[in-house]
């Protein structure tokens, strides 16, 4: 009788060992390697971990860059325990994926659906990522987003753990690579520490900004600039026009940005979804006064004597946290300069007061609200 009581207890000992060891695993960070020493504009990168790396990926991007994360170490795939338990089944596994194209190497993250989509068959696990924040103690603030540029014809990843790097690519005119984001890889893990206990595999995570099971989404900003000639100020941050003006650096030599952020292009369904979760949109137009050559932003619609030039983007009608990303959204006021009458807009309270001062008086229309993050796309805590 008590042989079998020892047998029992060291086999329930050995299995809740074997259960303990199955819930802990390593993090791995992410190495990111650049082309050029700095990071220079159009600069191209590559992510790889540890020794998982094609040789090209050591030819093209010898110089070491800012890690964006850590991923889960994909020996955890090799972790069988042989008690009754499942922890974590819902990790996906990621790959980089290099390829060659007109003497340019490009690196993209694939999953395995994307892997087997692509005919990806050299493509090199990497490590694992949690479908949502909070689910094997991942991270609410590290989401990894594919950002794909059509000037580049590349592909780079974001995550807050660097967040103003999209900063420099969104800054026209010196740079026009314009990175959209294209979909959310995954979530990963800050760097605290080496290893971490995996808990939360049902999806019970909960903060303020979301609930149990939401995923993060995005949206195109356009970044709002200024294009000045003598006392006359022209308004814009669609694409389009933003182009058109730099193309009149004889008649408008001087430029100039406040960090606004409007949201971009979308599809009528896209807008829909988002309206669902953040509320009505507010359409912002560029507006011509021909008498006094200046312009103004107007939402919704256009005052007299005024003549719409370009819609600029959209801004929502009212504050919602869930729709502000990390830094939140403010309202974009409207400045008339005292003695010149011209006007400039902001949202960033830190900005208005460093940039206008006594010179400035804020008139009282209504321009809704506009994302304070600066790094060219509304990060939405939710799904839409």
């Amino acid at each position: 009788m008590n042989r079998f009581f020892l047998f029992l207890f060291t086999l329930l000992t050995l299995c809740a060992a074997q259960e303990d060891s199955g819930r802990y695993v390593d993090r791995i960070k992410i190495e990111t390697f650049s082309k050029t020493k700095f990071g220079l504009i159009h600069d191209s990168y590559t992510y790889y971990v540890k020794e998982s790396y094609d040789q090209i990926q050591k030819d093209y991007f010898p110089y070491e860059f800012l890690s964006i994360g850590y991923l889960y170490e994909d020996d955890y795939a090799a972790d069988t325990v042989s008690c009754a338990t499942d922890v974590c089944p819902k990790l996906r596994r990621i790959y980089a994926h290099t390829t060659i194209a007109n003497g340019n190497a490009s690196t993209r993250l694939l999953d395995s659906a994307l892997k087997t989509s692509l005919g990806a068959t050299n493509a090199k696990p990497i490590g694992f990522v949690a479908p949502y924040p909070g689910y094997c103690s991942s991270d609410d603030t590290v989401p990894i987003i594919e950002m794909y540029s059509d000037y580049l014809k590349q592909y780079v990843y974001w995550t807050p753990l660097r967040p103003h790097d999209y900063t420099i690519w969104n800054n026209y005119p010196d740079d026009l690579s314009r990175y959209v984001p294209k979909r959310l890889v995954g979530y990963a893990l800050s760097g605290d520490s080496n290893r971490t206990v995996l808990y939360n595999a049902a999806p019970d995570f909960v903060k303020p900004i979301g609930k149990a099971n939401y995923t993060h989404s995005f949206f195109p900003t356009y970044h709002s600039m200024i294009f000045i000639k003598n006392r006359t100020l022209v308004h814009v941050a669609s694409p389009a026009a933003v182009d058109a003006y730099l193309k009149k650096t004889a008649e408008f030599p001087i430029n100039q940005k406040f960090g606004v952020y409007v949201l971009g292009k979308g599809t009528a369904a896209e807008f829909t979804r988002l309206s669902a979760v953040c509320g009505e949109l507010m359409p912002i137009y560029t507006a011509m006064n021909a008498h006094k050559n200046q312009t103004e932003f107007f939402a919704r619609t256009v005052a007299a004597p005024y003549t719409a030039m370009a819609q600029s983007g959209w801004t929502f009608k009212e504050n919602r946290r869930v729709c502000g990303g990390i830094r939140g959204l403010a309202p974009l006021r409207e400045f008339k300069q005292k003695t010149m009458g011209h006007f400039v807009y902001m949202n960033d309270p830190d900005m208005i007061a460093k940039e206008l001062g006594d010179l400035y008086e804020v008139t009282s229309k209504n321009l809704g609200y506009a994302p304070l993050d600066q790094f060219g796309f509304l990060l939405v805590n939710t799904a839409i």
